[in-house]
């Protein structure tokens, strides 16, 4: 839906803003690196051709939505818990009408005619059709032909300008600085969106960095048997937990018991071609959880064309999946579990991509998706979704995200614009977890930065460098969640450990987001008794930025059924889910005695750190060092802890 354009023409004329005769430009956006695009110099774009131009209008009141959640979640605030609706929500954040009308009369002062103008409900974007030539004078730039090391060629510029007084209003005019459109082959005129780039995509069997390690197979197809000697089934017990993580083994651990009501909600994200395997669940069931019936499925919630494709089957295509919905549905079990499989087989999807169908306002604020970062829908590709989900679903009271990035490889804008949406889903009442990956200090693929707080996004192999931050595990408005273990031969009541066996809890201190509030207290004493002997060439020493993970939970040796087969595996793809699991059934005792969810959790827990187990012993390795070390209180390994149900609950039970 959009705005008529005699409707639009109205409301200018009611609020029209005067520009000065002699307008000053300022630079609004340069490209930082190029990497492998070089730009041409034997040819010029024809200035006939069509750019699909899209202004990005700067959201309002985003400086006070800190505020407004702190005042929503502080469990000292006499507001806890009252979240806002989702047209609340929107209202707040819409750009004013004065970015809109001062937008609208410079275009029109640039020749660009209200009558090609369309404006977003949301009042989020202007979107017009406008030749090279004009979109060259408008922004006092110059666009080249750009060719690739793969041989794609896109269109773009090196920077662009925008008159100085409307920087405040302006948040991002694309396509500009971004390789997100090439040139249609042929003497057509028009561009057409590129893929995203396959370490980008969570569901990409290739991208590994984030997702669940295989270990030893227990039984099943692949299972080895010595041909001298039967091989004895394995006995899952609480006596062998050190050995075998199991749904009865992390109620002994985190002190509490099977589920009882159905009254709340509990989301997992997957990301296609990622999968889960019905006869996976069924076995996992007859082996673990035998009070959850054969054929027990998740609630599928189908984002932009997302399918839980059976045709591929692989540990890097079911692993991530199967452990997710196994351990979550085993936890919360009589509630059902909700899957949000998000992108088509052909595009893939991003984290955005996902939030677009929670929040139709997402789709369009602050330019919108980004071609360059997410997945482009409607998909043009042949076989691709040709809708664009948006604001289609009312997100589940807690929603758990087992996949991530390395911040570097993201702009700090993409990242701000994103984190903020992360913001206003706190808002609403919803807990968002994200897992802290899984190399320790270092990024996806154990790689670390090749210069200090990872400017220029360049990695080396990970034997040296800089520590490289994950997101949105840094995102001050998610919870992010590290990994313990047992310690090898003690009890399931014993003091967990910082996981060192196949993977490290991933941990430290990110180069965009500023500290949180909230979180001021706790890593102010952390640098006062423990600050750590690296220098600003390892990590951001700085003391002012936001440390992650916040809390914790058991990430090795989990007893999970993948492609037929019983095997051991490794990850915070399993801590995010069993925190997420954990803050779910809290959730049901509130909802019983007539309470809103809990929402974000982070202020209550940093207030209450004592309702979580301390761990104290253990780090996170990489990038050649020794990573952080678990100390006692907050530090950037395992965060506050691991959960403890019976000293959760009563006190979010006593919150209003």
């Amino acid at each position: 839906m959009q705005l008529s354009l005699i409707t639009l023409a109205c409301v200018l004329a009611a609020t029209a803003v005067a520009l000065p005769a002699s307008v000053s430009y300022v630079v609004h956006e340069k490209r930082s690196m190029l990497s492998s695009w070089v730009a041409r110099t034997d040819v010029k774009p024809n200035g006939r051709i069509i750019l699909p131009v899209r202004i990005g209008l700067m959201q309002s009141n985003l400086d006070r939505g800190h505020d407004i959640l702190m005042d929503i979640a502080d469990p000292s605030s006499e507001n806890y818990g009252k979240h806002w609706t989702a047209k609340q929500i929107a209202d707040t954040f819409a750009p004013s009408q004065e970015s809109v009308d001062t937008v609208v009369e410079w275009l029109e002062e640039s020749g660009i005619e209200t009558s090609r103008l369309s404006l977003s409900p949301g009042r989020n974007w202007l979107s017009f059709d406008a030749s090279i030539a004009e979109v060259e004078s408008l922004l006092q730039t110059e666009y080249k032909f750009y060719a690739h090391e793969t041989g794609q060629g896109h269109v773009a510029c090196d920077e662009y300008s925008v008159p100085r007084k409307l920087r405040q209003h302006i948040d991002i005019i694309m396509p500009t600085v971004h390789f997100d459109t090439n040139i249609v082959s042929g003497s057509e005129n028009k561009l057409k969106k590129r893929s995203m780039p396959p370490n980008l995509q969570p569901g990409n069997p290739d991208n590994t960095g984030f997702k669940p390690k295989q270990g030893e197979i227990l039984s099943g197809p692949d299972f080895v048997t010595t041909p001298d000697a039967a091989t004895p089934a394995t006995v899952y017990s609480l006596a062998n937990c050190n050995q075998y993580i199991t749904p009865e083994c992390l109620r002994a651990l985190y002190n509490f018991t099977n589920g009882t009501l159905a009254s709340s909600s509990y989301g997992i994200v997957e990301y296609t071609p990622e999968a889960y395997i019905q006869t996976d669940l069924n076995l996992f069931y007859s082996t673990l959880a035998r009070e959850i019936p054969q054929g027990t499925a998740p609630v599928l919630d189908s984002i932009d064309g997302g399918v839980n494709q059976q045709t591929t089957q692989s540990f890097n295509d079911n692993g991530e999946s199967d452990l997710d919905l196994q351990y979550a549905q085993a936890l919360v079990y009589p509630q059902k579990v909700t899957l949000y499989q998000t992108g088509d087989l052909v595009e893939g999807a991003s984290f955005n991509n996902f939030l677009d169908a929670l929040d139709a306002s997402y789709c369009t604020s602050g330019g919108g998706d980004n071609p360059n970062f997410d997945g482009t829908y409607p998909d043009p590709n042949s076989g691709g979704y040709k809708k664009h989900d948006c604001g289609i679903y009312t997100p589940a009271s807690v929603i758990s995200t087992s996949y991530g990035s390395n911040e570097a490889d993201l702009t700090p804008a993409y990242e701000v614009r994103q984190c903020n949406e992360y913001m206003k889903l706190g808002m609403a009442g919803v807990t968002i977890l994200y897992s802290s990956g899984d190399n320790g200090v270092a990024g996806n693929g154990a790689q670390c930065c090749t210069k200090a707080k990872c400017a220029g996004g360049t990695y080396n192999s990970g034997g040296s460098g800089t520590f490289n931050p994950s997101f949105p595990g840094t995102c001050p408005y998610v919870t992010s969640v590290g990994a313990t273990q047992i310690v090898p031969g003690a009890s399931v009541t014993a003091p967990e450990e910082a996981c060192e066996t196949v993977i490290y809890s991933g941990g430290g201190f990110s180069n965009v987001f500023a500290m949180p509030s909230y979180q001021s207290s706790a890593v102010k004493s952390y640098f006062t008794n423990h600050k750590p002997t690296y220098t600003a060439t390892q990590y951001n020493n700085s003391q002012t930025v936001r440390g992650y993970p916040d809390v914790s939970a058991n990430g090795a040796n989990y007893v999970v059924a993948v492609d037929g087969a019983i095997s051991l595996v490794y990850g915070t793809s399993a801590s995010a889910p069993v925190f997420g699991s954990i803050i779910t059934l809290i959730n049901e005792q509130r909802v019983a005695a007539g309470k809103s969810a809990v929402g974000f959790i982070n202020p209550t827990l940093y207030a209450n750190p004592t309702i979580l187990n301390d761990i104290t012993t253990g780090g996170n390795q990489g990038c050649g060092t020794a990573g952080f070390t678990a100390v006692s209180g907050w530090d950037p390994v395992t965060g506050l802890g691991t959960p403890n149900y019976q000293k959760m609950l009563p006190v979010f039970m006593a919150l209003p």
